[in-house]
């Protein structure tokens, strides 16, 4: 059975004492060192469970007393926390209702001076001749950085300057790269306004190897376009024209039937007006010999001999 003296609560000039306190640690003392070092065995496992019971039951002795002198103690202190608590809400929410109407104003106020930066960005990009395009930090809007509704000097300084000087490096960059891109373009004989346009997007370099990637496209087509025009002359120097018909004089095929032409004398001017043009040049072109079936009047035909001997053109006829 242990033998643990309970400190004793008494109260000296309005505090909260105990008695006893020595004589407490001294009987725990002896409980723990009259059960420790206790070798267990077959033989002691009864006394061994004995030392157990007594050194839990001295630490719960001890809790239960403990417990007991908290809760008597913290009573008179509980019911004045409740008393507290309640006030407190009721203050607090008091406040919140206060604090609701001062936000009110305190935004109208901010608002007030996010006009004022604005009001100056504005003023000092026109001034600059550039975009108002400024990165703007809600947490700039408080009062230690505006007199009143106006930026203060240092807060630009720090803040605002810097990015306009940025803005305006980038437009004198833009009309160098501008001038750059519009002659290059040019001189290769492109629309430069797409390629300037491409500028809000991409880099001097990426535009610049854009327009030599074009050239080299352009001088594909052309060189496309060069070599389907010599495969059709190669494929049609061999044929000739008989009864209407077009003939590969190398092989005799068919290859089309030949239009029937009647000329007038009134389109033959129309024809005679356009081989005269001086885009076009008979004598040094390739010649060729075709078969042509005119039907028309005396005077027609008569027209066409005279305008195939004014232009040297051989021709022979057949009745």
């Amino acid at each position: 059975m242990n033998e643990l003296t309970q400190p004793q609560v008494g109260f000296k000039e309005g505090q909260v004492q105990f008695e006893n306190v020595d004589q407490f640690k001294k009987d725990f003392e002896q409980i723990i060192k009259r059960h420790s070092n206790f070798i267990v065995t077959e033989d002691t496992m009864k006394g061994a469970k004995a030392s157990r019971a007594d050194l839990r039951n001295a630490a719960k002795e001890s809790a239960s007393w403990r417990s007991k002198v908290k809760a008597e103690l913290l009573k008179p202190f509980d019911d004045i926390s409740e008393i507290a608590t309640e006030y407190e809400k009721k203050a607090k929410d008091a406040a919140d209702e206060i604090d609701k109407d001062i936000k009110v104003f305190e935004e109208v106020e901010k608002q007030k001076r996010s006009d004022g930066l604005n009001d100056y960005i504005v003023q000092r990009a026109d001034d600059l001749d550039v975009n108002p395009d400024l990165e703007i930090n809600d947490k700039w809007f408080i009062k230690g950085n505006f007199n009143g509704t106006v930026p203060k000097k240092a807060f630009v300084e720090e803040h605002i300057e810097p990015q306009f000087e940025l803005l305006v490096k980038n437009k004198e960059q833009r009309l160098v790269d501008t001038v750059a891109i519009r002659n290059y373009a040019e001189s290769q004989s492109f629309d430069p306004e797409g390629y300037i346009h491409n500028l809000d997007f991409k880099s001097l370099a990426e535009i610049m190897s854009d327009i030599d990637h074009d050239v080299v496209k352009r001088q594909k087509r052309e060189e496309a376009a060069k070599a389907v025009a010599e495969m059709e002359t190669e494929n049609h120097i061999d044929e000739v024209t008989v009864d209407n018909r077009v003939i590969d004089q190398n092989t005799g095929e068919i290859v089309s039937e030949a239009p029937k032409i009647t000329v007038t004398a009134a389109n033959l001017n129309t024809v005679n007006q356009v081989l005269a043009s001086p885009e076009i040049d008979l004598k040094s072109q390739q010649t060729f010999t075709r078969l042509l079936y005119v039907t028309g009047t005396i005077e027609d035909l008569n027209a066409v001999a005279t305008f195939l001997n004014a232009n040297d053109i051989e021709f022979r006829g057949e009745s």
